[in-house]
């Protein structure tokens, strides 16, 4: 065997151990990372629907969303959306009232520039929620816009965009299909 075949070789069984380690340690992890998932998704059901008991997981026409409840009856709905940003996609909750009426945002995951776009959560020192995220509550959805209503983060106005307009267009879809 000449020695351009031996080194090939050697590469190729490398290749399979390191993509059989990788499998393994991906089937072992990803339990872990669902159930931390979960629940960063259910705090953030809390935070944005703050006056809800409990919450019922359902989907019209391919739309995942949340029937808030209080006390058996419907307060809201907390609505799965996802954005396209400047470095990736956004993916966010949105709580309404029955009537489109905006009652918090939380980005659950987001791969924007930090220190720019990455600003769409944070939080400033001495405050409890995202300044930017802050502008949506109370707002119509159907009404949001960058430079009307919602002011854009300096130097990302493109994840700015992102998010107001994944929030009005999954608010929309949403309350079209639930109304038919």
């Amino acid at each position: 065997m000449n020695q351009l075949t031996k080194f090939g070789l050697t590469l190729g069984i490398i290749c399979l151990v390191a993509t059989l380690v990788l499998a393994v340690t991906y089937e072992v992890t990803k339990p872990k990372i669902d159930e931390e998932f979960r629940k960063e998704e259910r705090e953030s059901l809390e935070i944005i629907m703050p006056g809800a008991d409990s919450f019922n997981e359902k989907s019209v026409d391919g739309v995942e969303y949340f029937d808030a409840m209080k006390g058996g009856e419907l307060i809201g709905y907390c609505i799965r959306a996802t954005g396209s940003g400047y470095s990736g996609y956004i993916r966010m909750l949105v709580g309404i009232e029955p009537n489109g009426v905006i009652t918090g945002v939380e980005v659950l995951e987001q791969y924007e520039t930090p220190g720019l776009g990455a600003k769409i959560d944070e939080t400033k020192p001495g405050e409890k929620d995202p300044w930017f995220l802050r502008q949506f509550k109370g707002k119509i959805a159907a009404t949001i816009a960058v430079k009307k209503n919602i002011d854009a983060i300096t130097g990302a106005t493109i994840s700015s965009k992102a998010v107001t307009d994944a929030v009005r267009g999954a608010v929309a879809d949403f309350l079209a299909k639930i109304k038919r």
